[in-house]
């Protein structure tokens, strides 16, 4: 941040900038890269640092700095004396963070050591990164250097910096990595840029000047900068008496320095640059060429006219006051030198189009100026009278149709791009430029004159043409295509037609285009770039517009019909079954239709293979053979479409085998089915009838003898098998209550498992009982006798040489 380079990079003078500050006062500090040559003389206007709390000292000569951190960090400075000896001591104090000047209270950093005293070595000052003591001093006390701060975002800080003793200008560098606000930039070379000059044709010298035009090279592209412009430098510094009218500006003297601020709003950092304005003491001829249209006698376009003089003036001197100054007008520079043979104020050129004449000006305080201007006098626009026709083909046609004006425009302006053209119901509206006319426009009457303003750009000369509005009141012609079936891949109505198929008739010279619509036949805009490829706009019923002109007289306009017809609506592709283990079963194959119209409405064509079926004609077919079958179905305007169906086989299942896991604690008992077959299968347990599920493995199954189902989705038919899942109770209470009196192995089936045998022990191994699938089971007594309530232990032994062992509980 470099104060020095901040206020003066356009001023050139740093050492005498301020004499002194008060903290309501102090510098905004912006950038980081330091500043130099600072003066300071005095305490300002308040005496604002007490000793008894500020390292015993009180302010001498000193600047108030006011910082603002912009990013958070390491915070220090140096303070550099420009003289080296000793005796120039420098004090500083450290307000902050966010002290108010209202009140303050004791500075977080203060050095007030004196350099020669404390026996230093130079006599800088600061604080660092390399230092421990928050303050120091006064006189001998300290070596000049204090810790540096950490400082955040947001916050604010006064330095003051005291010269006690001395006389020394001093800098001061920044020191660490926390970051300032930047002063706004003034991107400009020099203070030329900003110059300003005014002709003032008075004895006075004094002109009013804008200031503010160069408020926008000032700023540039940069937000929330406020200027302000000042008459001395130390108000444009210190942000003091900004001048009240910057728009309406007089100057006292006949060059003046102007000092410009430019504030940041919301940092309040600042840059200062200045720039000059000045009176013109002589006269200056601002333009050097006047042009004027050929429009004041009988030939518009011979390039003579009669020029009021009075008129030059006005544009040579930029419509400038110049009631102040006597102005006369000669053929030659001699005439003007001389005073001789002065043109009157109405002078007709004698040479045609462009012709130099001399002005002279001058005042009772200002010497006679003298120049050559060149007078260009441009032709009008051609004045031309032409027509558009135009067709009415409607039903009540009237003869008041729509026309694009600009269908006139290549004859107005003989396709001269540099001639524009308005229309107008009257001529007094068309040379007073009022009451425009869109030129998408209908005729009033027939015929109708209306009024064309043609302008030169270049020149802005302008003439009053003549446009004539006719209409060819015509009967409608409509041709129609053939019908075409909406069978392009997409039913929606739209097609492609060529729309050179409906034959409009036309002759050698006659010109014809094709529109989508009757009103872009009749402003002929939006043409059908190629009509032998055209898609209908409306679904199934439309129409295109044929437009016959010759030059520019509309000859017809006919109607083409473009109707698309509906396709069969069916429902889609399907595929069904037969059974192979039944040949009397046949699949219902149906067409589908399903358009609201009567079925017999269509035609229909059955084909397996590929190859038609003979005599089926109906919109349903019955089949019992696999294959691809297809229907063709008609509608009354002969057209098609084709519904597929794929004839699969099916068959009931064959059970391959049943894996049954059993014997599991708490019933967790798991069945699986396997079966083969070409059919889509489905399961349920001891459900005939369902519900069926997908999967073909039973979860959870409970000990007992249940009956497996296993269903063809394709209606082939059910298959069943009875299974046991065996299971073991856990316990039994045998007290003749009619509830769980006997113990034995649920699931055996009689015919399955009818060899099996289940031994039961005691906790000793000794042979309680022995049980069949035949035994109602184990009543919990040995020979008659109740026994007690305890853990026993079974054995099984099932017919196919599988084996089991567990125990279980007499509960009594």
């Amino acid at each position: 941040m470099n104060l020095c380079k901040k206020l003066l990079v356009l001023f050139l003078f740093c050492s005498n900038l301020y004499a002194q500050n008060d903290c309501k006062d102090a510098l905004i500090v912006c950038g980081n890269s330091g500043f130099k040559g600072l003066t300071i003389n005095g305490p300002g206007n308040i005496n604002e640092i007490k000793p008894e709390n500020s390292c015993g000292t009180t302010e001498s000569n000193s600047i108030w700095l006011k910082i603002l951190i912009k990013t958070s960090g390491t915070l220090g400075f140096i303070i550099t004396p420009e003289s080296s000896d000793l005796k120039e001591d420098f004090d500083f104090f450290v307000f902050g963070p966010n002290a108010k000047c209202s009140s303050l209270s004791s500075p977080i950093r203060c050095s007030t050591t004196n350099p020669q005293m404390a026996h230093l070595t130079n006599n800088q000052t600061g604080i660092d990164g390399n230092h421990y003591d928050t303050f120091e001093g006064p006189a001998a006390l300290g070596d000049g250097y204090l810790k540096w701060l950490n400082v955040n975002e947001g916050e604010s800080y006064f330095v003051v910096v005291d010269r006690p003793i001395g006389s020394s200008n001093f800098s001061l560098q920044w020191l660490g990595n926390a970051t300032f606000y930047d002063a706004p930039t003034i991107n400009i070379s020099s203070p030329n840029e900003l110059n300003m000059t005014n002709s003032d044709f008075s004895a006075s010298m004094s002109s009013t000047f804008d200031l503010t035009v160069n408020s926008p090279k000032i700023i540039g592209s940069q937000t929330d900068i406020k200027v302000t412009y000042h008459n001395t430098s130390n108000d444009a510094i210190i942000n003091i008496n900004p001048i009240e009218n910057p728009t309406a500006y007089k100057n006292t003297t006949s060059q003046e320095t102007i000092f410009v601020r430019a504030t940041n709003t919301t940092t309040q950092c600042y840059n200062v640059t200045s720039f000059t304005i000045k009176v013109n003491d002589k006269i200056d001829f601002p333009k050097n060429k006047v042009e004027t249209c050929d429009e004041n006698d009988v030939d518009p376009y011979d390039g003579k006219t009669v020029v009021n003089l009075n008129q030059v003036s006005k544009i040579v001197f930029d419509n400038a006051d110049i009631s102040s100054l006597t102005i006369k007008y000669y053929l030659s520079q001699n005439d003007a030198d001389n005073n001789i043979n002065e043109l009157p104020n109405q002078f007709s050129n004698s040479i045609p189009f462009e012709q130099t004449i001399y002005i002279k000006a001058f005042s009772s305080t200002i010497s006679a100026s003298v120049a050559p201007i060149k007078l260009v006098v441009n032709p009008l626009p051609q004045k031309v009278t032409t027509s558009l026709v135009q067709c009415d083909t409607g039903e009540n046609a009237s003869g008041l149709v729509l026309f694009n004006l600009n269908e006139a425009n290549a004859s107005l302006s003989n396709n001269d791009s540099n001639l524009e053209t308005s229309f107008f119901n009257t001529n007094t509206d068309a040379l007073n430029n009022q009451n425009q006319l869109n030129p998408v426009y209908t005729n009033t009457s027939n015929p109708q004159t209306l009024y064309v303003r043609v302008r030169n750009l270049k020149t802005n000369c302008t003439s009053i043409s003549n446009l004539i509005l006719k209409t060819n009141v015509i009967s409608v012609q409509t041709h129609t295509l053939n019908l075409v079936c909406d069978e392009d891949g997409n039913e929606d109505g739209i097609h492609l037609f060529d729309l050179t198929n409906a034959n409009v008739t036309v002759s050698n010279n006659q010109n014809l285009k094709y529109y989508p619509t009757e009103n872009d036949a009749l402003l002929e805009q939006n043409s059908i770039e190629n009509p032998l490829k055209y898609e209908n706009k409306i679904p199934y019923n439309d129409f295109a517009f044929a437009r016959i002109e010759e030059g520019n007289t509309c000859f017809g306009i006919s109607k083409i019909k473009l109707e698309v017809a509906k396709l069969p609506s069916l429902e889609t592709d399907t595929s069904t079954n037969v059974c192979d283990n039944d040949s009397s079963f046949y699949a219902k194959l149906d067409a589908g239709v399903t358009n609201d119209n009567a079925l017999n409405d269509f035609s229909y064509i059955w084909k397996k293979g590929g190859s038609e079926i003979p005599d089926q004609t109906n919109s349903t077919l019955n089949v019992n053979t696999i294959g691809t079958y297809t229907v063709t179905v008609t509608n009354k305007n002969n057209c098609s479409k084709t519904r597929k169906f794929e004839v699969v086989s099916s068959n009931i299942a064959t059970i391959k085998d049943i894996e049954i896991i059993d014997l599991q604690i708490d019933d967790s008992n798991k069945v699986t089915v396997n079966v083969t077959g070409n059919g889509d299968y489905e399961y349920s347990l001891n459900a005939p009838n369902g519900p069926f599920q997908d999967s073909n493995i039973f979860e959870n199954v409970k000990s007992g003898i249940h009956d497996v189902y296993i269903n063809d989705k394709k209606k082939c038919g059910t298959i069943n098998k009875t299974i046991a899942v065996i299971g073991v109770p856990h316990y039994f209470t045998p007290n003749n209550d009619g509830h769980n009196d006997y113990w034995n192995i649920a699931g055996l089936n009689k015919n399955e498992y009818k060899d099996s045998k289940v031994y039961i022990y005691d906790r000793y191994g000794k042979l309680i009982k022995q049980l069949t699938v035949f035994d109602i089971g184990w009543d919990g007594t040995f020979q008659g006798s109740p026994l007690p309530s305890d853990d026993y232990w079974y054995l099984l032994k099932l017919s196919n040489h599988r084996e089991a062992k567990g125990h279980f509980s007499l509960k009594r």
